[in-house]
């Protein structure tokens, strides 16, 4: 499938200022003109209006085409393996690029998957710029024999209105997608997704995060947004709930849990809740862990209830569910905090 988007096709463009349009995987036949037929597009994007000049193999990650009427535009396969497990990996990828060690296509494929994961991360409207600025600072640093680091690297880079080193860019990069990671787990809708809120509000402010007051005041624009989204999508759980047949055992505390997810209804707990982790100074631990404190307190009635709902179905383990549920979510609290989650 063809993707002209401005978070993919357009960051490719910016890398090397040719217009490009990245092809994910699944277009199938590459080297056949007749494959690209058919789409409804108007007549400078029409696919059945290129000539196709230049094809590698089944497996290639890109193919070369010539716009017709004039101009030149390049076509970018990208795979899977252009999305890199880890976005500081994209470096070495870059000072390979440097070095010539890797072409201009797979620049380009890398360069899109990167712009695009930083995009997703940092909830920006438009794409990582000056890349290719970087690549001239390694070469130029490449021709004097000095190593590329990020500490060394002075290339600014911008997105979302800011400017960063690229050291600077992955600090704020691994903040945001380590918030995403405990944000988003348990999914929505639960007593827990409002704890992890009041987390993700208060640890873009810790202290050793290596963020400046400015990158700090972005990222927790940032962090709103995906609570924003976080609560869209409870709500939208919570009237799934009240239309599904609802079950008497979450009575009190979730409605639902016939058909659908049981949601967390019981808005006293969640105020408590929400309460109980506005208090946190990032700076001193010991508010964090009254706040985990409170947050077990207000779930514990809760628990001792299901509890009884265990011990029908395993008598001995349900004395000790209550203690061995509280020690887990405690653990998790503080791999939360601790940045090991």
């Amino acid at each position: 499938m063809i993707k002209n988007d401005f978070s993919r096709s357009d960051a490719a463009s910016l890398a090397t200022g040719v217009p490009v349009y990245l092809v994910e995987e699944g277009l199938q036949n590459e080297g056949s003109k007749g494959a690209l037929t058919g789409m409804k597009l108007s007549e400078g994007k029409r696919l059945d209006s290129w000539e196709i000049t230049h094809v590698q193999s089944e497996n290639s990650v890109s193919l070369a085409n010539t716009y017709q009427p004039g101009g030149s535009i390049k076509v970018v396969h990208t795979e899977d393996r252009h999305y890199l497990r880890n976005t500081e990996q994209y470096f070495g990828v870059f000072d390979q690029y440097a070095k010539g060690q890797i072409s201009e296509d797979e620049f380009i494929a890398y360069s899109a998957a990167f712009k695009s994961e930083v995009k997703n991360t940092l909830n920006t409207d438009d794409c990582v710029g000056g890349i290719n600025a970087l690549v001239k600072e390694m070469r130029e640093n490449i021709s004097k024999g000095i190593s590329n680091t990020p500490d060394n690297l002075k290339t600014k880079l911008s997105t979302g209105g800011i400017e960063l080193t690229w050291k600077e860019l992955m600090n704020m990069q691994k903040t945001g997608k380590y918030i995403d990671k405990f944000l988003d787990a348990g999914g929505a809708g639960t007593y827990m997704t409002y704890a992890n809120i009041g987390i993700a509000r208060t640890y873009v402010h810790k202290s050793g995060l290596d963020l400046t007051e400015d990158q700090v005041k972005f990222l927790s624009e940032v962090v709103e947004k995906k609570i924003d989204r976080k609560l869209e999508t409870s709500k939208i759980l919570l009237e799934l709930a009240v239309a599904d047949k609802q079950n008497p055992m979450w009575e009190g505390y979730y409605i639902g849990g016939t058909r659908t997810q049981p949601v967390a209804s019981n808005t006293k707990m969640i105020s408590e809740i929400t309460e109980a982790f506005s208090k946190i100074d990032p700076n001193d631990k010991s508010t964090y862990d009254v706040a985990v404190d409170r947050f077990q307190e207000i779930m514990r009635p809760w628990e001792t209830i299901f509890a009884s709902y265990v011990a029908r179905q395993a008598p001995g383990y349900a004395s000790s569910y209550v203690h061995e549920k509280e020690r887990n979510s405690r653990a998790g609290f503080q791999a939360i905090w601790n940045g090991i989650y």
